[in-house]
Parts: C-alpha cells; sequence; structure tokens
C-alpha cells in the first residue's frame, strides 16, 4: 500500500458536531421570525414564545462562555505560536478552552444570584473582563501580624488555574512532539540527502513574510551552525528537518511530502544522449554494435552503415569507430529504443 503524508485537520465527528450545532441555529432563527397568523395552531404561538424567552435567557451565559472560550484560544496560541492550528485541534485544548468557558457561565450564574438587579451590558462586561482576573488572585482572608507569609490565611485561585494549565499545555505540547517526530521522519525519508534539506530549509525562511529581518538572519545563522563539518551528519539533517516543520508548518511539509511522493511516482524522463552512447562506447564492442543494430532496427539502410562502419580500419581507432557508430545508432534509431535494448549489455568478444 502507497505511503500517504500524515495530515492533520477536523475530525470527522468534530465536522458533524459542527454540522448540527449549524443546523440547530438555523432552525432557532426560523423558529423566531416565522410568522405566526390567526389560522395556524394555537400551540404554534406559545411554542415560539417558549423559545424566544429561553434565548433570551440563555443567550447572556453563551456569549460570556464564548468570551472565556476565546480567553483560552488565545492563551493557546501564544504558547504554541509555530503550531498554533494543530495545538487547537488536540483534546486537552478544547478541554482547557471549556474549561476557560465554563468559569466564565460559572462566574456569571455566581454575579446574578449575589446582584440580580445589575444591568445585562454591565454584567457581561464584568464577567467577561473580571473572571479571569478572578481565577488568577490570590485571595488573603486573614494575616498574622508580623508573621509574614507563614501566617496567612488564603485562597490562591491562581495557583490552582496556573496548575490546571500548565498540565493542559504540557499534554498538549506532548501530543504534538509525536506529530513533529513523524514529519521529521518522513521528511528524511523523502529528501534523505542534507543538502536537499537545506535548499528546502532556506526557500522556507527567505519566503516567509512575517519574518523580520533580524529574525530572518538569526534563524539563517542557526541553520548554518547546524552545517558544520564537525557535527554529525544525522543530528544536522534531523535539526534541518525539524527547522522546515517549524518555519514552514505541518501543511507546508504534508505540501512537500505529497510533492516527492509525485516526483518518485511519475516515469523516468528519458536518458541524456550523451550519456547513452558512453555507455555504449563503454560497453560494447564493434560485433556488439552490429548485432545491437540488427536487433532494433528493420531498416537495411541503417544495418548496412553499422556494418561499414565497425570493419577494421587503421587509419581509424576502435573507440573513435565505437563513438561514430553509438551516435548514428542513437540519432537513426531513437534514444529511448536504443536505452530499452542495453538494459543489459551483451559480454564484449575480444578476438
Amino acid at each position: 500500500m502507497q505511503d500517504t503524508p500524515a495530515r492533520s485537520g477536523i475530525s470527522r465527528s468534530t465536522r458533524l458536531l459542527v454540522a448540527f450545532v449549524a443546523l440547530l441555529l438555523i432552525a432557532l432563527v426560523l423558529i423566531i421570525v416565522w410568522p405566526v397568523g390567526a389560522a395556524d395552531p394555537v400551540w404554534m404561538a406559545q411554542f415560539q414564545d417558549d423559545v424566544q424567552f429561553s434565548i433570551q435567557m440563555v443567550s447572556p451565559f453563551v456569549f460570556v462562555g464564548f468570551l472565556g472560550g476565546l480567553i483560552g484560544v488565545a492563551e493557546l496560541t501564544s504558547t504554541f505560536k509555530v503550531y498554533p492550528r494543530e495545538a487547537l485541534l488536540t483534546r486537552w485544548a478544547w478541554v482547557l478552552i471549556l474549561a476557560n468557558a465554563g468559569a466564565a457561565v460559572t462566574a456569571m450564574l455566581i454575579l446574578r444570584a449575589t446582584m440580580p438587579q445589575m444591568n445585562l451590558a454591565t454584567e457581561i462586561l464584568a464577567v467577561g473582563l473580571g473572571f479571569q482576573a478572578i481565577i488568577r488572585t490570590r485571595f488573603v482572608l486573614a494575616k498574622q501580624v508580623g508573621a509574614g507569609n507563614g501566617g496567612e490565611v488564603a485562597v490562591n485561585l491562581g495557583w490552582l488555574y496556573d496548575q490546571f494549565s500548565n498540565l493542559a499545555r504540557r499534554q498538549i505540547d506532548l501530543e504534538l512532539m509525536n506529530n513533529r517526530r513523524t514529519a521529521v521522519i518522513r521528511l528524511l525519508e523523502y529528501y534523505p540527502t542534507l543538502a536537499e534539506l537545506y535548499d528546502i530549509a532556506l526557500y522556507t525562511i527567505t519566503a516567509r513574510e512575517t519574518l523580520t529581518a533580524e529574525e530572518e538572519q538569526n534563524r539563517l545563522a542557526e541553520m548554518e551552525k547546524l552545517i558544520d563539518p564537525k557535527a554529525p551528519e544525522h543530528f544536522a539533517k534531523t535539526s534541518v528537518a525539524l527547522m522546515i516543520l517549524e518555519n514552514g508548518g505541518q501543511a507546508y511539509v504534508d505540501l512537500l511530502l505529497a510533492q516527492a511522493m509525485n516526483s518518485m511516482a511519475a516515469p523516468l524522463p528519458p536518458p541524456r544522449q550523451d550519456s547513452l552512447v558512453r555507455r555504449l562506447v563503454d560497453n560494447y564492442d564493434l560485433d556488439s554494435l552490429v548485432t545491437l543494430a540488427d536487433s532494433v532496427t528493420e531498416n537495411e539502410a541503417i544495418r548496412t552503415y553499422v556494418r561499414d562502419a565497425a570493419k577494421p580500419d587503421d587509419a581509424t581507432g576502435m573507440a573513435e569507430q565505437k563513438a561514430t557508430i553509438a551516435h548514428f545508432l542513437v540519432q537513426q534509431v531513437g534514444a529511448e529504443t536504443i536505452s530499452q535494448a542495453t538494459q543489459r549489455p551483451p559480454e564484449q568478444s575480444h578476438p
């Protein structure tokens, strides 16, 4: 079975979930805006009112939950700057995002329970901006005079959130480590030489539009250090392949692998005429060239010319005779036909 480059993307279950949510939203919009007349059933008007009331009650929580999840996304993209898309597609990334959304919704519930008369816009603003500060804050409930930090009674929500956030980021990094290793191994498989990897890495860095001149020079200098002849070749190749992944991203590496696979599956180009002539001169004597001419063409004129050119001539050396016949055959019969006929050159006969 032919290998295909590993592609990172949205899973089928995620696409189905997104499609379901989209259909649900469309259905809710249709229910809200659908005109209810006197001819419609009585229950339809009541059902439409219930749906509108439910949406009014739930929408503030959905909005603050979206703000909380957006902050979680911002945390991940700032942490995994090289692989933001791949990081967001991991399981622990969604755990962190949903935890932030859940914290925002919980803060909204607490705010409404303690201050039910607050304006809706003020509630959303207070929760959207305030809950992130709260979950990162250390609250000192009591403190013994002159005892320093040891005499405090405190609730350190910031420590709890940092522990959970560090756990999620660590798990995401480990999951991405597997993907990075797989991509590097496949790059080494399809681009086995250091020269190929160096050329690709050089183009990848210089083609980036968002790198400043200083960043570009730093990355080029870092790559030049890897090309040191004193460094082990395998380490250099692995490091340059990793630089290609880090500077180009997973989608770019997938494109490189697909191109390499397509080039390997494509038919080989026809051999160059000069290399084919050299092969005939090196592997065939004059008698073998006559036999070759008889096997590749039915044209009697070509056969006669080759037989005449192969006759012993004291004024012309054997190498020059073979070169003349080889050029003639390649030009008259065709390089592809001669190449196929000479895959297994016969042993030379020595008079």
